[in-house]
């Protein structure tokens, strides 16, 4: 992985200067183009830095390089022509874009293990939801969320259709309930395992000319309906599928919950109830929104904070990307990927790609039904900014691996580095040919 300090520099023009800084006496240039510009950088087994692909002067043939200015960017454009992330993008595409040729030095470059890696910006990619996952690897330190979530990938639970080739991979608070009413009611789909190895899509699989779909979510705003689905079912008077429920004869517990806290005083669902709503009837509280007084928000807040990410204790904690990935971090065979910000539309092209042109989705007025959605029980509205972006960080592999951009509030130098120097950073990500893509900050606990 790359460090945080490391730069990349700029070529302007076809050749270097000669005054270019002669400590770097092994350059390895690799050439490609983008647009028209064309762009050079250094191996990152000789470069002490890596420069965001600053101002080019196209009237200089020297290296130039300005840390305290700003980018010059094209007129009547709000970015710069040239950026890590093209390059990252254009490095996954694996062709030149231009000439639609690869050149030997890159080639070597890809097959090298010192290529230690590229920052860029989560969702700055110029790939699709599915192109940047299936280039993405669950690094070490969060392969169990791979275990608790769907296993090896040779008999992962969908919900398919032989009759259209299809199969939905069911992510839960992800637009789960939407998908599976669809899937019944449209598509006459049932449930079942099927492999989602690569292997068995190629001629003669089992899974040819499948397509195989899912709707992923914002992962900060699926992050507060985990919590509080893992809650209630990991909650102490929870007696079904719950490890940590408490028998309440003999007070014996089938395992202790890792954060105990969240339940003080709550000794059942009740009592839950009684913190969050003020009963007139059952209904009120079932559909109402929240009327807690930040009781159940401020533990929530200290479990944020004391949640390391790395062990969800619940599967319904388990991050997106995990859940598309096989045992060993590797992406499942993923073909389509929408996003539940549009869920209708989402549908709409899905219903029109199997169905045809003029199909309708069998729903009132078109409509796509909205699922399970149950007000949040803690008061989402008190949580504090701080905590906010140390979910953006436990949540951060989604936020790269699936190209999703992160919220406003976690944008900007808000994360602590691995140095002892005590600076912020931003948010990254990080592409390496070896490692494919990751988070460039893990999460641990604070």
């Amino acid at each position: 992985m790359v460090s945080s300090s490391r730069k990349i520099g700029h070529m302007k023009g076809q050749h270097a200067s000669s005054n270019t800084n002669k400590s770097l006496v092994c350059l390895l240039i690799v050439a490609f183009s983008f647009s028209s510009t064309t762009v050079f950088f250094i191996s990152p087994k000789i470069a002490k830095s890596i420069i965001a692909l600053e101002n080019m002067d196209m009237g200089s043939s020297e290296i130039i390089t300005k840390p305290n200015e700003k980018k010059k960017t094209p007129a009547n454009s709000g970015e710069p022509r040239s950026s890590i992330s093209d390059l990252v993008t254009w490095m996954i595409s694996g062709t030149d874009k231009d000439a639609n040729t690869q050149h030997d030095a890159f080639v070597r470059m890809l097959d090298s293990p010192s290529t230690e890696g590229f920052e860029f910006h989560p969702g700055s990619l110029k790939l699709t939801h599915s192109q940047t996952l299936q280039r993405c690897k669950v690094p070490n330190a969060l392969l169990k969320h791979v275990q608790g979530g769907r296993g090896p990938g040779s008999g992962v639970r969908v919900t398919f259709s032989d009759k259209h080739k299809l199969a939905y991979v069911m992510l839960p608070k992800s637009g789960s309930s939407t998908a599976r009413h669809m899937l019944k009611t449209a598509f006459h789909a049932t449930e079942g395992r099927k492999s989602l190895q690569h292997i068995s899509f190629e001629k003669g699989g089992d899974m040819e000319g499948y397509e195989v779909l899912t709707f992923i979510r914002d992962p900060l705003k699926r992050f507060y309906s985990q919590y509080d689905e893992a809650y209630v079912r990991t909650a102490p008077w929870q007696k079904s599928e719950n490890d940590y429920y408490i028998d309440p004869d003999t007070k014996r517990q089938r395992k202790p919950h890792p954060f105990p806290y969240l339940f003080d005083n709550i000794h059942s669902y009740r009592d839950y109830e009684d913190v969050f709503c003020k009963r007139k009837n059952r209904k009120d509280c079932i559909f109402g929104e929240t009327q807690e007084d930040g009781t159940l928000t401020s533990r929530f807040e200290r479990f944020v904070s004391e949640y390391d990410g790395r062990d969800p204790f619940d599967v319904h904690l388990t991050l997106q990307t995990p859940m598309l990935s096989s045992e060993d971090g590797a992406p499942l065979h993923i073909t389509q990927i929408y996003n539940t910000t549009d869920s209708e539309g989402g549908w709409k092209r899905i219903s029109k790609q199997f169905h045809g042109e003029n199909t309708t989705l069998g729903q009132k007025d078109g409509d796509v039904i909205a699922g399970r959605s149950y007000p949040r029980r803690f008061n989402s509205d008190l949580v504090s900014v701080n905590t906010q972006r140390r979910i953006c960080e436990l949540v951060l592999l989604d936020y790269c691996c699936l190209n999703l951009p992160l919220p406003e509030v976690c944008r900007g130098k808000h994360y602590h580095q691995s140095s002892d120097d005590g600076s912020k950073r931003e948010l990254f990500c990080v592409f390496s040919p070896r490692d494919g893509i990751q988070p460039g900050i893990l999460p641990s606990s604070t």
